[in-house]
């Protein structure tokens, strides 16, 4: 298991208000895979070199130019890079959920080692980027990407591509819907069943998966108080997802 760097708050919040207006060429010029003040968790793994996060580096930067950067991207672009990164940043960040709870990893990879593609991904003329895109927390650029890959993985065996079709054909909202609900997303393997369900359902229905899994997620989180999802295996899961969401069309009112 690798141990990534970590940036003390105080420092990542200066960076953080410092990239939110700075030019992308300029964060360019000053991205780096160290900083005097990075610390590391003292025992249970090896550090992750500089090679290592240079890797990483041009391994999102190449995505970004796919998408367009330096230039600006679009809506459309934009969701096509974050598709593309996530699965990147999964593989090449390869550490644990415990590990990847530490709010220093994600500051010092938005504040020190990309702070250029997180200005350019959430670039705005006439404001400045908002500094919760950099500091760690739901809405930091790698921090939610990572996550988004962990709980769409996990207890699933994936490959690569598998990993990306489903990031790629689920919009933001669903995806929002699955991460920030901590009760069903801290239960071991079952977004990925919840993923893979919506999109099969979402092929049967005129209805759109953002109302799919709105409803959805409210039906099984109601189904949660009673049920002990932690408990179910995988295939029983399955079947409570393609229930839910087929009780989800029946109910709807303009189905």
């Amino acid at each position: 298991m690798l141990f990534f760097p970590q940036l003390p708050s105080p420092i990542s919040k200066q960076l953080a208000l410092q990239s939110a207006s700075q030019s992308v060429a300029d964060l360019s010029s000053r991205a780096a895979t160290n900083h005097p003040a990075v610390i590391f968790t003292p025992v249970g793994g090896a550090r992750v070199t500089p090679a290592l996060l240079e890797q990483l580096r041009q391994a999102i930067l190449e995505i970004a130019e796919t998408f367009g950067y330096p230039t600006i991207p679009n809506k459309e672009k934009a969701a096509g890079f974050d598709a593309a990164a996530t699965v990147a940043l999964f593989k090449l960040v390869d550490i644990s959920a415990a590990e990847a709870s530490r709010p220093g990893v994600w500051d010092f990879l938005s504040c020190v080692l990309l702070p250029d593609v997180v200005r350019w991904r959430f670039y705005s003329a006439e404001r400045a980027t908002t500094p919760d895109r950099f500091v760690a927390g739901r809405r930091n650029m790698f921090q939610r990407l990572w996550w988004r890959a962990y709980h769409v993985s996990h207890g699933q065996r994936v490959t690569d591509a598998e990993l990306g079709r489903l990031l790629t054909d689920m919009g933001e909202d669903e995806l929002v819907q699955l991460m920030e609900r901590p009760t069903l997303a801290g239960v071991y393997g079952l977004s990925a069943v919840v993923a893979k369900g919506l999109l099969a359902a979402a092929q049967k229905t005129s209805l759109t998966r953002r109302y799919l899994v709105r409803e959805g997620q409210k039906r099984l989180l109601r189904i949660s108080t009673f049920v002990s999802l932690e408990s179910v295996s995988a295939e029983d899961a399955s079947q409570i997802i393609e229930r839910i969401f087929a009780e989800v069309v029946a109910a709807a009112p303009y189905e």
